[in-house]
């Protein structure tokens, strides 16, 4: 009886000493994912930063283009609300009878 719960305890241990190895490997299958999904958020975060700062510089660029855009207009003489001097303006039936537009590619 007492050699059947030796073999009863080595039979445990060796199932135990498997799980322990399978944890194991486990974890460092988890751990080469967590290093791998690190760098890609800081690809990510380096890409986002990039983009911001891109964004900032469009943004500053055409804040300073209408500045500059309404400076000329006050140059002119007027605030720009009258059609005095100004270009005529044409209707879109207009612009369209003629071939295009401003953005037209002359299709």
């Amino acid at each position: 009886m007492e050699g059947m719960n030796l073999a009863k305890l080595e039979a445990v241990v060796e199932k135990m000493l498997n799980n322990l190895q399978e944890v194991k490997r486990e974890n460092a299958e988890l751990r080469a994912q967590l290093e791998m999904k690190s760098g890609k958020i800081s690809e990510l975060e380096s890409a986002l930063n990039d983009l911001t700062s891109n964004q900032e510089e469009v943004s500053s660029r055409v804040t300073s283009l209408l500045s500059s855009i309404e400076d000329w207009e006050n140059s002119l003489g007027g605030s720009g609300d009258d059609d005095e001097g100004d270009a005529p303006v044409r209707t879109e039936e207009q612009a369209e009878s003629r071939g295009g537009g401003l953005f037209s590619l002359g299709e």
